[in-house]
């Protein structure tokens, strides 16, 4: 039987260590009462993504949609490079 000329290795996907950080602050927060409700837009590994909104941000759609705008807002000025 011939040897294979190299193996395939199915590598582990990467942690993203800044987004477990962020995650472990907001949760930090949220137990301490100062987080009331969160609108969030979530990208997997795969590039699939989610969005949704817990606490006083979904029972108060307006506020939400608020949020979620200044988060547009902010992202559009960094693809254009217009970082404040």
């Amino acid at each position: 039987m011939r040897a294979r000329p190299f193996r395939l290795v199915q590598l582990k996907k990467p942690v993203s260590h800044d987004t477990v950080r962020c995650l472990r602050a907001l949760l930090e927060e949220a137990e301490r009462g100062e987080i009331q409700g969160v609108c969030f837009a979530v990208m997997k590994a795969n590039r699939d993504f989610f969005y949704n909104s817990c606490g006083e941000a979904h029972r108060n759609p307006a506020w939400a949609a608020a949020m979620s705008v200044t988060l547009l807002h902010g992202t559009m000025k960094r693809v254009f490079n217009e970082e404040a």
